[in-house]
Order: structure tokens, then sequence, then C-alpha cells
């Protein structure tokens, strides 16, 4: 498991275009880690990472809130091409995170 301080989440459903028929559900995260790359002439700062996760995930953020830091767990799968992509399968809460007074 990884803390992340997540910033936001986005609920999602594909239909198929033919039936209407629901045949994916998801949400897309957009969060921080702790690493990062080093600074460079071209470079600074924490850019945000955008991941895709399960309907649940995203269930436990919504009761939870965002931005704050979760504890998450990521699993591979086959994505386009066979090749893998990471996918965020388990979130508990940490604690809020806020970011302005």
């Amino acid at each position: 498991m990884e803390q992340v301080l997540v910033l936001s989440a986005n609920k999602w459903a594909i239909a198929d275009e033919k039936t209407g028929e629901i045949t994916r559900r998801g949400s897309t995260l957009h969060y921080l880690s702790d690493y990062q790359e080093e600074a460079t002439d071209v470079s600074i700062g924490a850019k945000p990472m955008k991941i895709t996760s399960t309907v649940e995930v995203f269930d436990v953020i919504r009761k939870g809130g965002a931005p704050a830091v979760y504890e998450m767990d990521f699993r591979s799968r086959a994505g386009a091409e066979g090749k893998p992509t990471l996918t965020v399968v388990k979130a508990a809460l940490v604690k809020p995170a806020k970011l302005f007074a």
C-alpha cells in the first residue's frame, strides 16, 4: 500500500452504442505521491498523476472526501495492446487535507 494525496475523483460508466447497456464502470483519480523526479532546468514541483480505479474506491473517497491522504493498493491489468496498466483496487482514508486557509 502507498500513501497518496487524492485531489479529485470522478465516477464514469461506458454504455454500448447500440444497446445502451452499461458495459464498464469505474472512476478516475487525480493524485500526488511522495515520489518525484529531481528538479531540472525545465521542471520543478509535484506533477499530478491520473489513474483508473474501481467504483468501490470512488465510494470510499466520496465518503472520506478530497483532497485527503489515502492508503492505496494498486494492481496491474492488461491495457491497450496488452501493455500493463495500474488500477487502484483499495483505498483507506488516512487524514483529510486542507490545502487553502
